[in-house]
């Protein structure tokens, strides 16, 4: 795992860096057309900040279960059950909050 994310980090870093490195260096050594250069190295540049918001969106997602503690899976458990009570007393709320739209339209017409 830390191999990949070594490699990931030093692809992006390379397309980041590298590509508009390379791109100017051939603008200006071997004439390549400065306008296509500077396409290149602004897309290169996007490429590798998109590369980078992805990578840490999905590395912060990451929750191995094997380096969580017991004492903070046993709050983690409390806080399930707790939001799953919540949750039963929010639907019985709906209910009856139903239940009072129904009499206040009969009492209505």
């Amino acid at each position: 795992m830390a191999r990949a994310s070594i490699l990931i980090a030093l692809t992006i870093i390379l397309l980041g860096f590298g590509v508009p490195a390379i791109s100017i260096c051939s603008s200006v050594f071997y004439g390549f057309n400065v306008i296509v250069a500077g396409l290149v190295a602004i897309f290169a540049l996007i490429v590798a900040g998109v590369l980078v918001i992805v990578g840490l969106a999905m590395g912060s997602e990451e929750l191995p279960s094997a380096k969580i503690k017991p004492s903070e899976m046993e709050k983690l458990n409390f806080m399930r059950a707790h939001q799953r009570a919540t949750l039963e007393e929010l639907d019985e709320i709906i209910v009856i909050l139903r239940e009072i739209r129904d009499v206040l339209k009969a009492a209505q017409e």
